[in-house]
């Protein structure tokens, strides 16, 4: 089992809430993608922290800060889960 916390962009908050919403661990993270997993934490987070932590999900799983993945992919990711 791979810890959440070990991933880049997770700390404890965002692996409280992703436990809580049923994603224990990295594996199951990878298995879900960060679309699906965002929607199963979205309703308790506050609007303004929305686009970061999915960025931040698809930074995990991309292995690297969020702030690394190119702007056009952002864009991209941000319109197609937050319309």
């Amino acid at each position: 089992m791979d810890s959440l916390q070990q991933l880049p962009n997770i700390g404890a908050v965002l692996a409280d809430r992703l436990r809580r919403a049923g994603v224990g661990d990295a594996g199951e993270l990878r298995r879900l993608g960060s679309g699906r997993a965002f929607e199963k934490i979205r309703p308790e987070l506050p609007e303004d922290a929305r686009t970061h932590t999915l960025l931040a999900l698809e930074g995990a799983l991309r292995g690297m800060r969020w702030t690394a993945i190119p702007q056009t992919e952002r864009d991209t990711l941000v319109s197609r889960v937050l319309g």
